[in-house]
């Protein structure tokens, strides 16, 4: 890379150590992104592109510019391991990528406090060595007038025109298109990356690279050849995207249907799984509502009820059940579903 030599030790306090105090009322929408993608497979030139931009001075903003199912988002997660793990030019070795999911906000004309303070917050934490991420950064919810909203992108216009934060965006190719045509700013100011679609090849090269986590998550095995049929069956039967997440979604899908042939479950765990999710509604609700004291409560409670779930687990030994074999036929059945065809 030209961007400077390369940092090889990983940081010593964490993300979350290291976000500022201004953040603290962002925080129901603001998360790490490390741990939240796939292992980032095949795309390691689309990867290097993104560093390089990021380490420039100007139009230094990239966009990931792709249909869905293409792993903009893992690429984007692929970066965030890499400063994580030092793995970057010295001139990122101290950022952080926080992605910032913030639903269009409605805001009274009396009272503009809220977005004052938002105003503020992204300035201080590029600051403190922030990278925004904001994923579909061209959607506005339908349903929502734009007279009474304020969407993400608005609330990061000003600091992204004056060099003052740095964004990384991703959009469809017919959206960013539309954008550019139009002169808008987003166009002007984030520099497109293209992620094609993978191939039936890359596609089963990835699957290889991820199939780990979804056999430990469903307690089921992929052969090679049920890998390969996954991608080749996805490929030419499914409507819903693009390789290589289209045959994520399969296999994902068979694995899940794979545990209702291992019993059901007992009921301490499904309790436990039902407090969860009934844990994560309310935290989606007090973050709809701006209750953000709240929402940290909940999320303060969802991460005690999943540690419960995991004591639970080895409880029961459902860890330790021999692994099923995932079949052709139920790589079948599991794209029938997701297409909507009977099988």
């Amino acid at each position: 890379m030209s961007c400077g030599e390369l940092a090889r030790q990983p940081h010593e306090a964490t993300q979350e150590q290291r976000r500022p105090a201004v953040l603290d009322g962002l925080n129901p929408y603001l998360s790490d992104l490390v741990d939240q993608t796939q292992p980032l497979v095949g795309r390691e030139n689309e990867l290097d592109r993104l560093i390089e931009l990021l380490c420039r001075l100007t139009r230094k903003n990239p966009v990931l510019v792709g249909e869905p199912g293409v792993g903009k988002r893992t690429i984007v997660g692929g970066l965030a391991r890499r400063i994580a793990d030092g793995n970057v030019p010295q001139s990122l070795a101290e950022k952080a990528v926080l992605v910032l999911d913030l639903a269009p906000l409605r805001v009274l004309e009396k009272d503009r406090s809220w977005q004052e303070r938002l105003d503020r917050a992204p300035v201080a934490a590029a600051e403190d060595g922030k990278v925004f991420f904001v994923n579909r950064m061209h959607d506005r919810p339908g349903g929502i007038s734009p007279i009474a909203s304020i969407h993400v992108t608005e609330l990061l216009q000003r600091p992204i025109m004056a060099g003052k934060i740095q964004c990384i965006g991703t959009s469809s190719p017919a959206t960013f298109t539309k954008l550019q045509a139009d002169g808008h700013w987003l166009a002007q100011y984030f520099e497109p990356i293209e992620v094609a679609p993978a191939n039936e090849e890359t596609a089963i090269t990835v699957l290889h690279g991820i199939k780990g986590g979804y056999e430990t998550f469903h307690n089921v095995s992929y052969t090679d050849d049920v890998i390969a049929y996954a991608v080749l069956y996805a490929s030419n039967t499914s409507r819903r995207g693009c390789l290589p997440g289209t045959a994520v979604d399969v296999i994902d899908e068979a694995g899940a249907a794979a545990q209702l042939q291992q019993g059901s479950l007992p009921g301490e765990v499904v309790e436990a799984q039902e407090r969860i999710r009934f844990i994560a509604q309310r935290m989606e609700a007090s973050i709809a509502n701006h209750e953000f004291e709240k929402a940290r409560f909940y999320s303060g409670e969802e991460r005690k009820e999943r540690d419960k779930l995991r004591q639970l687990r080895e409880k029961y030994r459902l860890d330790n059940n021999p692994a099923l074999n995932i079949r052709r036929e139920d790589i079948e059945r599991a794209v029938s579903k997701l297409v909507g065809m009977p099988k």
